[in-house]
């Protein structure tokens, strides 16, 4: 089956491409620092935050790039047996489960507000609720739903000196990736999906998956759509190859 998971994947990893160049994570580090020394009864947060930033400027990339694609295809993926959920670990670069999808719901929150994003964090509770949870647990949970918002403000507003203080949602121009731009666009092309393989890929992910959270289509549809895609996007890579490599021959045969 191809879903949503295929998209928030694939734009996560190139995220992580994308933090590198922009030397984001070491741009973050001394505002995640400040606040540890800011907030010493919260401390704790802060500093899982800061062990995870790598995996979360990379879920945050894909957000701004797929919308809510990438928030339903991390709860699909991470979706796990309940003692894997809230499994912490602190020397883990990934921030555990029950927390990453709550992390992804609140960045989405803050960087394209809409309705589904409290719906959707109000489901993954209902599938892994905190009751249950020993104390210690209990507490640093409660730690990090307090310092979310404030958390998640802090990756929108943050200014990178290599992007010339331009922050990562103006340079990813994410108002174009709006729940409501997206659902407009697939009012358009409801009746002829072929209009999905004429714009860029991210896109197209976009518009698929948020058409598939506000249920106005199928996972049957959204699997067809999603391979007819991917299927278009690999021969459009191959016949772009074979004609690149086609032109360099050229020159050669004749010198020959």
């Amino acid at each position: 089956m191809i879903g949503s998971g295929i998209a928030s994947s694939l734009v996560h990893e190139v995220g992580h491409q994308a933090a590198a160049l922009l030397n984001l994570v070491e741009s973050l580090r001394p505002e995640l620092q400040s606040m540890q020394r800011r907030n010493p009864s919260e401390q704790m947060p802060w500093q899982l935050y800061e062990r995870w930033i790598s995996e979360i400027v990379a879920d945050f990339y894909a957000i701004a790039k797929v919308g809510v694609a990438s928030t339903t295809g991390l709860m699909a993926v991470v979706a796990l047996p309940r003692a894997f959920v809230f499994r912490i670990s602190p020397e883990d670069p990934h921030p555990f489960p029950w927390i990453r999808v709550k992390i992804s719901c609140a960045i989405g929150d803050a960087l394209y507000p809409d309705p589904q994003w409290k719906r959707l964090s109000r489901i993954w509770d209902s599938f892994y609720p905190l009751a249950g949870l020993d104390e210690p647990r209990r507490r640093l949970i409660e730690q990090f739903q307090r310092t979310m918002p404030e958390f998640a403000k802090l990756l929108i507003e943050h200014r990178l000196v290599s992007l010339r203080g331009v922050s990562i949602p103006q340079a990813l121009r994410s108002a174009d990736q709006t729940p409501n731009r997206l659902r407009a666009l697939w009012r358009e092309w409801e009746t002829d999906s072929r209009r999905c393989g004429l714009v860029k890929p991210s896109l197209a992910f976009a518009v698929i998956g948020q058409a598939r959270t506000d249920g106005v289509i199928t996972p049957a549809r959204e699997n067809r759509l999603l391979g007819e895609l991917l299927t278009h996007w690999a021969l459009k890579d191959a016949i772009g190859r074979a004609r690149t490599i086609t032109s360099i021959s050229k020159p050669l045969h004749k010198t020959v």
